[in-house]
């Protein structure tokens, strides 16, 4: 019996193995993402905390804000955009893998109760068939959880751009008003 899983033990470390890999690069590429953007962020925070301490009247602060804090805001909505689309790849790949071992490990236990089957006394069909319709089943309910899943997946994103679609842009500096006075 030991000799029938062989094969399927070594395409599943196969699997594993190729699995880990992507992963592995999943990782790197959110590492990559936040070391990339904490540089840049820094960067940005000692340019701005420089230019505020340089600001001497509203007019300075308007447009420090317009300079600074605005396109803050968009480059930490970029930045969770991108670890969103990470995170989302991520979650595809672990499903796929998902989908896959469990196809894989399926078709290895049909065709094992297939020949189970096969050499079984007469009596017993009945419960082979029970056995094989509990299989069909837990593949159906795999299959709606998998779909529900893609369902909020799709929901995630559709907020996510809703979000982006609803922030508002920092205040455009004003023009000093210029007051009249009496002579």
């Amino acid at each position: 019996m030991s000799m029938q899983f062989g094969p399927f033990q070594d395409a599943t470390l196969e699997n594993l193995i190729e699995l880990g890999q992507t992963l592995a690069t999943q990782v790197e590429k959110m590492t990559r993402l936040q070391v990339e953007t904490g540089l840049e962020s820094s960067r940005e925070a000692m340019a701005a905390t420089q230019a505020l301490l340089a600001v001497k009247d509203p007019e300075g602060l308007a447009s420090w804000q317009a300079t600074y804090l605005q396109p803050n805001f968009d480059r930490a909505a970029d930045t969770a955009r991108q670890q969103y689309a990470v995170l989302m790849e991520t979650r595809e790949i672990l499903a796929d893998a998902v989908k896959q071992s469990t196809a894989d490990a399926t078709r290895q236990i049909q065709g094992n109760l297939d020949r189970l089957a096969e050499g079984a006394p007469e009596g017993f069909a009945p419960l082979f068939q029970a056995i094989r319709k509990g299989l069909d089943t837990q593949n159906a309910a795999f299959e709606s959880f998998t779909k529900v899943a893609d369902q909020l997946g799709g929901i995630a994103e559709a907020n996510l751009l809703a979000i982006k679609d609803v922030a508002v842009p920092a205040p455009k500096a004003r023009s000093a008003a210029k007051r009249k006075t009496a002579a």
